[in-house]
């Protein structure tokens, strides 16, 4: 069985909210959307690419943790204890997470209130996608179902800058536009077989 690669994608979100509860509580709450439906990454290397609004359906978000920049050692927030809460809507997966009262936590909610952090990404493994224009100079793929959803991150880095894309959805990539090309010329090919056979019917004809 093939093992998923774990990949990173990264939205640029000026919509961050960051509140203080109340004087009573010892965290902030920080909100926003972590993945974004049905709007066009950067260009990932000859591909655009697209998160469908099904993709989330049936996945499995009870361990997802909210991170500060990747770091599994800066844990912000996390489903399993009650501190990060997740739900999906018509635009997007939306998060809201207790920020505890420690100094990364109040150093992040500083930041996010100063407009210095700006970016999240998420971490995920692709169960199905759909590729589309591939005779096209950027082609366009649609990640149609996601299979494991990892982590949330907050990053200084917005949109696309952050993204990694894994080697296995380059290859997939590169091999798809290949045999649509070898397609292509194939198809030209026999266009170009039956033009000949159709010229010579006409040359024996007329010389008849």
């Amino acid at each position: 069985m093939t093992k998923k690669t774990v990949e990173q994608r990264a939205i640029n979100n000026s919509n961050f909210k960051i509140e203080k509860r109340s004087e009573d509580d010892n965290f902030n709450t920080l909100s926003g959307y972590a993945i974004v439906f049905d709007q066009p990454s950067e260009n990932l290397g000859g591909f655009i690419e697209y998160v469908d609004n099904s993709a989330l359906d049936n996945v499995d978000m009870s361990n997802v943790q909210l991170l500060y920049n990747h770091n599994m050692d800066n844990i912000l927030a996390r489903a399993d204890s009650s501190t990060l809460s997740l739900s999906i809507d018509d635009k997007g997966l939306f998060f809201n997470a207790q920020i505890p009262n420690t100094t990364l936590g109040n150093d992040v909610a500083e930041n996010v209130r100063n407009g210095n952090l700006k970016g999240c990404s998420f971490g995920f493994t692709i169960d199905d996608d759909d590729w589309s224009d591939l005779d096209e100079d950027t082609a366009t793929r649609h990640i149609t179902q996601i299979g494991d959803l990892f982590e949330l991150s907050i990053t200084p880095m917005p949109a696309y800058k952050e993204t990694s894309v894994s080697n296995r959805s380059l290859s997939e990539f590169e091999s798809k536009k290949n045999k649509k090309e070898d397609s292509n010329l194939n198809n030209e090919l026999e266009l170009l077989r039956m033009e000949t056979e159709l010229y010579d019917k006409r040359r024996t004809s007329k010389t008849n």
